[in-house]
């Protein structure tokens, strides 16, 4: 059995989610050659350089923009009406980045259903390593600038952590994901809350409740 590299699984983990419609759940064959192994020296901070170089990425189909540490690997997905972009960028401690999706007919007064969304990149991390075993805990929910948004952190029987989140921005959805070891988890899980503050969304209008959007 091949064993992919965090990045590598991080990157499954992206691609699965654009195509949970209906419970269907990706193979990500397309990452089944390991990456080569990350020599660079890792500083406290879990980055291979002192002073990582944080750059605005924009998602130009949604105006969506995010401050990621590097320049990040762009991959494109389609499957079951869902469109999505990923910007994933490798760390110190493993990987980090978000993807963005566009949803059927893209109907903005249709809720997205985050909750299997989660439910799906979580699963589709642990397919790519069945010895993950990746968890989502803390799970909980709340509303920033308008926008209802689904969040849990992760937790992996080896050693992994990291968080989650699923964001419902309208016409899209988002999702900003980050992995690494416990040993560095203060790099964790402050990258993940710089990545948090710098996120900046197109203003849109109130959506009508409806029935939800998988992704």
């Amino acid at each position: 059995m091949v064993r992919l590299s965090k990045f590598q699984r991080l990157t499954l983990l992206a691609a699965s989610t654009t195509v949970i419609t209906a419970g269907v759940l990706s193979a990500g064959s397309a990452f089944a050659a390991p990456a080569a192994p990350h020599t660079a020296a890792v500083t406290t901070a879990g980055h291979p350089d002192a002073a990582p170089r944080w750059k605005q990425i924009t998602d130009s189909p949604s105006g969506i923009t995010v401050r990621l540490p590097g320049k990040p690997v762009v991959q494109k997905y389609s499957a079951h009406g869902v469109n999505s972009r990923s910007y994933l960028v490798p760390t110190g401690y493993g990987a980090m980045g978000f993807s963005v999706f566009d949803g059927p007919g893209k109907a903005p007064d249709k809720p997205w259903d985050l909750k299997t969304g989660l439910k799906g990149a979580v699963d589709g991390y642990n397919s790519g390593d069945v010895g993950a075993r990746l968890r989502s805990t803390d799970v909980h929910d709340g509303t920033k600038d308008g926008d209802h948004y689904l969040e849990a952190r992760l937790v992996g029987a080896d050693g992994r952590t990291g968080h989650i989140r699923m964001v419902d921005h309208g016409e899209q959805a988002m999702m900003v994901m980050i992995v690494g070891t416990d040993d560095q988890r203060h790099a964790v899980d402050q990258d993940y809350r710089q990545v948090l503050d710098s996120i900046k969304a197109p203003e849109h209008g109130p959506r009508a409740e409806g029935s939800a959007v998988s992704i």
